[in-house]
């Protein structure tokens, strides 16, 4: 017989030979069948001491035990028995911390692995003593220091756990809490290239501000400071760069100055950019090495950058994608030490290779030369594409947004086309595609595989808008992104779980809106993949009620809508109306045209929109356009009025200037011409402009004027007109990160009864942005505009503003 612990060393004259038992000894808390359900050995199996060894190896780790030996004995048949013994550990009765007077007790056990009730494990009891002090470090308390001890209870019985004490024991953690060290000082040393404040940007860290920030000093921040400032460096060509910091304690040990150590090293530039190819069967290659050199980003003689290899790489991958071509793509780097010197006093310069030394008056400098390796490969075809991490959503949700399909060419563009389009349905946080491996049997086919991470897409909303054209309202919506209508609940606790209407990709909302000028009620449902195709069918309806200075304007609107996108930036919709619109409320100051259409009256419009979108991103973008043309002919199936009404929109923009923060300053053009003819409309179809649209002038007062209905009535009251144009600029750039931005605009229009250019306005302005993510994506604006051209009758109005405020 023999027997080890923790360990087996068996002769090797047990090997092979048959388990007729296994027994266990020793356990009390854990039961055999835990054992069991652990090891790997069973009775009727050849014994292999490797085998015992892992198992005893498994046990120990369960924590749950301070022993254990596996011993064999040899049996008179030529079997073995195989005996485990154990010694159980001591089970932590109680965890407690002391020493701890700026965090409280159950801010502290939180983040302890170890709980009440479970075996003693000096691994999670480590753990939690190091989660302990990251938590003081993070607060501030970098010298802070923990202990823990175990202590174990006499030889008795416990008389409320009825466990042997000798088996009890208490974890206690003791707490130096020790000085919070601030940051007083923060400076580099070395940096040649950039100053401090460009650093200063790429870090973390930051100084002390009494009541406004507590400027902790963290060590874990510090090394990520480390790793931001050296890619900042390496992403312009100093790839040698090494960056270190030192943050001696003040005396008292609360305050530290921090100093980060930079050694820049040369800077590097790009030098030969060349291609090799690997074909198919030795033909030629697909593209020349000049025609790459025309796809890529990088060109010779730039400052080498690391991310500008990753562009070269994604685009050659483009370009190959297209053809359905997957490639295999090495860009090599190579370090070459050449010379530049200075030609007829004119700033020239030519390079040559260094070979022995440098030439008098040469300026050494290092370029790095790149040979792109590229394994073409044959043409390659999609084969099974497969979807995982859609809990929630519907397969055909996802693949009818997927530009490829089985047998389709493999291009690569149109699976990234495909990654955004999904992206853009905003169920899910992520979208990953992976091209799977090949198969040798079908090399020329390659599957796909989709990988999503759904996102809550339902949720009850509460918030407050204020805005100077509309003034406050407060809002209560509930909204669905992945509705499915056909999805009804089998129980009430389906519905509360929100398990029930989900899956089909579908939008619905609901919306109520009370406000001292506008009152607004909401519902809305629509399918982006009505049946499984590329129309988007969907209505809406519900109740407004608009209270303007002299009158109040009460509508009941609904609108049936179907329309298809045309690839990624072409959008068609053709749409049916139909309101019942009525003024009440009306003062004396109302002109006769308004009164004149008090109502009850009744509109049905029939319709079209065309709309091209190139924005990029699609929200807050630096670049693209966007255009719609929208006519809608009212009176054609019916209604009081009979009218044609047309609008055309443009909106682009032009990153003009990117600063280091990759901060992007901004020109915003808008363009906007309506036009109603083909008979009579009611004022309250009519175009106005003023406020938000046209600011530096009040809400609807560039407009025509109506005819006093009573004696002595107000002359400039605005009825709308039939014709508008407007055109603005606008620039924007940032002024302190990325939460605040300034604009300088100028807008410029007039709405008249017929077409042309007559009582045209202008005006100039300032303004400021807050972007706070938080509150959704649209920023809050605040405007001054100041009237260059003016007619008698406009009313100003300097200040203006847009705000929302979820909840």
């Amino acid at each position: 017989m023999f027997s080890l612990s923790g360990s087996l060393h068996a002769s090797s004259s047990f090997e092979d030979r048959m388990i007729s038992s296994i027994a266990f000894e020793g356990l009390d808390r854990v039961t055999q069948q835990r054992v069991l359900n652990v090891i790997n050995t069973a009775v009727g199996q050849p014994y292999e001491a490797s085998r015992v060894e892992s198992d005893v190896h498994t046990l120990t780790h369960l924590g749950e035990f301070k022993y254990i030996s596996a011993d064999v004995v040899l049996q008179e048949d030529g079997t073995v028995h195989l005996f485990y013994t154990f010694r159980e550990q001591q089970i932590i009765t109680e965890v407690s911390v002391v020493g701890n007077t700026l965090l409280g007790d159950m801010q502290i056990l939180a983040v302890v692995p170890v709980v009440p009730g479970l075996g003693r494990d000096e691994d999670a009891i480590d753990r939690g003593r190091r989660a302990i002090m990251k938590l003081y470090q993070d607060q501030g308390n970098y010298l802070v220091e923990v202990f823990s001890e175990v202590v174990e209870y006499g030889k008795d019985v416990d008389e409320f756990t009825g466990l042997r004490i000798d088996e009890s024991a208490v974890l206690i953690y003791k707490i130096m809490e020790g000085p919070r060290v601030r940051v007083n000082g923060l400076s580099f040393f070395g940096n040649q290239s950039f100053s401090d404040k460009e650093l200063s940007a790429e870090i973390d860290t930051q100084t002390l501000i009494p009541f406004l920030r507590r400027g902790e000093l963290n060590e874990e921040m510090l090394e990520q400071d480390v790793a931001s400032l050296t890619r900042f460096y390496m992403n312009r060509g100093f790839q040698e760069a090494r960056v270190s910091y030192t943050d001696p304690l003040s005396p008292n040990d609360k305050e530290a100055s921090v100093v980060f150590v930079i050694d820049e090293g040369p800077q590097y530039s790009l030098g030969g950019i060349t291609a090799e190819f690997t074909t198919v069967d030795g033909l030629a290659p697909v593209f020349t090495t000049e025609q790459l050199q025309g796809l890529i980003p990088m060109k010779e003689g730039d400052v080498f950058r690391q991310i500008d290899v990753n562009a070269a790489v994604q685009a050659i991958n483009k370009a190959y994608g297209v053809l359905g071509r997957i490639v295999n793509i090495d860009p090599r780097q190579q370090a070459v030490t050449r010379a530049r010197k200075s030609m007829y006093g004119r700033g020239s310069s030519i390079e040559q290779e260094v070979a022995s030394a440098v030439p008098y008056h040469a300026e050494p400098g290092v370029t790095i030369d790149i040979v792109f390796m590229i394994d073409e490969g044959a043409p390659t075809h999609v084969g099974l594409i497969e979807i995982k991490g859609n809990t929630i959503t519907k397969d055909k949700v996802i693949r009818g947004r997927l530009g490829l399909k089985p047998g389709y060419p493999f291009d690569i563009q149109e699976a990234s086309r495909s990654e955004n389009r999904l992206m853009r349905t905003q169920l899910f946080r992520k979208v990953t595609m992976t091209i799977q491996p090949e198969d040798p049997e079908t090399p020329s086919i390659r599957d796909l595989l989709v990988e999503v991470d759904e996102r809550q897409t339902g949720s009850v909303n509460f918030g407050v808008l204020a805005g100077s054209d509309s003034g406050f309202s407060g809002t209560i919506s509930l909204t669905q992104s992945n509705f499915d209508v056909t999805d009804w609940p089998e129980s009430w606790s389906e519905f509360w779980q929100r398990k029930a209407f989900v899956g089909a990709g579908q939008q619905f909302s609901l919306a109520f809106q009370p406000g001292d000028e506008v009152f607004n009620y909401e519902i809305s449902l629509s399918d982006p993949r009505f049946l499984d195709t590329d129309y988007n069918v969907g209505g809406r309806a519900g109740f407004n009620r608009r209270e303007f200075s002299d009158y109040t304007q009460e509508s009941t609107f609904s609108k049936v809508s179907v329309g298809r996108r045309f690839g990624d930036i072409w959008y068609g919709n053709v749409f049916f109306t139909a309101d019942r619109i009525k003024i009440t409320d009306i003062d004396d100051d109302v002109p006769q045209e308004i009164y004149a259409d008090r109502g009850p009256a009744m509109l049905d419009g029939l319709g079209f929109s065309v709309t091209r979108n190139t924005f990029k991103p699609s929200a807050s973008p630096s670049s693209g356009s966007r255009f719609n043309m929208n006519l809608q002919q009212f009176g054609a199936t019916g209604g009081d009025y009979d009218f044609t009404k047309t609008e055309f929109k443009y909106t682009t923009y032009f990153a003009i200037n990117r600063d280091f923060l990759e901060r992007v300053s901004t020109l915003r053009l808008d363009a906007k011409i309506g036009y109603i003819f083909g008979g009579t409309s009611p004022t309250y179809r009519k175009f106005y402009m003023g406020g938000r649209n046209f600011r530096g002038f009040d809400f609807r007062t560039i407009s025509p004027q109506g005819t006093p209905r009573v004696p002595g009535g107000d002359p400039n009251v605005s009825i709308g007109g039939d014709w508008e144009i407007f055109l603005s600029a606008q620039y924007e750039f940032p002024v302190i990160d990325r939460f605040l931005s300034a604009v300088v605009f100028c807008d410029s229009g007039t709405v008249t009864d017929t077409p042309g250019i007559d009582e045209y306005r202008v005006s100039v302005g300032v303004g400021a942005r807050l972007h706070i993510p938080q509150l959704g994506q649209a920023p809050l604006a605040f405007d001054f505009g100041f009237p260059l051209v003016k007619q008698e009758s406009d009313k100003k109005k300097v200040f203006s503003f847009s705000v929302q405020l979820p909840f």
